[in-house]
């Protein structure tokens, strides 16, 4: 196996597979690697897979000698990163060495043997559906900061691609303590079939988000148990869950007592100097609503306080909550709109966060006791 491949090019092949590999301990060691196969039309195949999401991608090089090996994908992606040479030389030893050459440098890598990594099966629907990638994209990084890192008694990690309407679907994520929904259109009857929807765990929604940033066309299509999404030049496979999505709706207010609009750079700015007198002990920013005014408190007596007045148009009751401050930053960095809406129903059921030009996106976060 020898084959010579422009550096820039082999660093963002390495990105876009590098995530799925298996960054947890394992008994299975050849799932933190990345397999390279070198091919006689001049193309160099990474794959990577942990089981449950399979991705692979391929560039032009100038192949030698055909052939397959693994390697350290981490390490492989550290080590290219630091080269500054242009075109790089690799060379497979008879000893399974995979050596890196770059002007005076090099670099010898152990592997392991292609046969043992795992079989990758490239599924091929009977019929894709063109998918607009800017726009699934950015519904899903406005999402996403609401899946669950792990799954426990309130949440699952995953999201739910929700099918609302034969060309529409919703993406709803909630860690059981905030919710985020974005609705976008979307050939859902064609790819969804007879499924309410489907969930797809997080880090495969990570994974469909870095494939979505460097692709202007996508297809994609639900094949049994798995979303495939291919480009022109990368195949993503990803697991679903089985877990059934909580029901959602019923948290969802259907009418408010009363709301107010907030610049959303200001809040946000506002928001940080709230967050200097925060810390696990003391996470929360209290609300104080009055008469044109909203008020910002935040800290304890331990570590300090910060308040701030935000001038808005108001002439309701006086109304206070309390909220994790990072939910709330979270919420304000995910809409893109000049100004944010701000609606409650009480101190103890969710305030909910809406973009006024924007009716397809909502957040809600439960209120903290304080």
């Amino acid at each position: 196996m020898k084959w010579s491949v422009n550096r820039e090019a082999l660093v963002g092949a390495l990105q876009k597979v590098v995530g799925v590999t298996e960054q947890k301990k394992t008994t299975m060691l050849v799932l933190s690697h990345v397999l390279l196969e070198a091919t006689a039309d001049n193309r160099l195949r990474l794959s990577a897979t942990d089981l449950d999401i399979s991705l692979r991608t391929s560039i032009d090089a100038e192949v030698d000698i055909p052939g397959q090996t693994t390697v350290p994908a981490r390490k492989f992606l550290e080590g290219v990163k630091e080269l500054k040479q242009e075109r790089l030389h690799c060379d497979l030893s008879e000893s399974h060495r995979l050596s890196i050459t770059a002007g005076m440098v090099n670099y010898v890598l152990a592997t392991i043997p292609a046969v043992d990594f795992p079989y990758f099966e490239t599924i091929n629907p009977a019929e894709t559906h063109v998918l607009d990638s800017a726009t699934v994209r950015r519904a899903l990084e406005s999402t996403v900061y609401a899946v669950p890192q792990e799954e426990d008694a309130l949440s699952i990690p995953g999201m739910f691609w929700h099918r609302t309407a034969a060309d529409r679907v919703r993406f709803v994520s909630s860690d059981g303590h905030r919710l985020a929904l974005k609705e976008i259109p979307f050939p859902a009857d064609a790819f969804f079939g007879s499924e309410r929807g489907v969930v797809v765990p997080r880090k495969g929604i990570l994974e469909i988000i870095r494939v979505l940033e460097k692709a202007e066309t996508v297809s994609g299509a639900f094949h049994e148990n798995r979303l495939i999404l291919h480009t022109p030049d990368t195949y993503l496979s990803v697991h679903l869950l089985e877990e059934a999505f909580p029901q959602y709706e019923l948290i969802l207010p259907e009418a408010v007592s009363g709301g107010i609009e907030i610049p959303r750079a200001e809040f946000y700015a506002a928001l940080r100097r709230m967050a200097v007198v925060t810390d696990a002990s003391a996470m929360h920013v209290r609300f104080l609503i009055s008469e044109n005014l909203l008020g910002l408190e935040a800290g304890n007596v331990e570590l300090g306080t910060a308040y701030e007045e935000i001038p808005v148009d108001y002439h309701g009751e006086n109304f206070a909550v309390a909220f994790n401050i990072r939910y709330v930053m979270d919420v304000v960095q995910s809409f893109s709109g000049r100004i944010l809406r701000f609606e409650w129903v009480d101190g103890y059921r969710g305030g909910v966060f809406r973009d006024p030009e924007d009716s397809s996106v909502l957040a809600l976060i439960m209120p903290m006791m304080v």
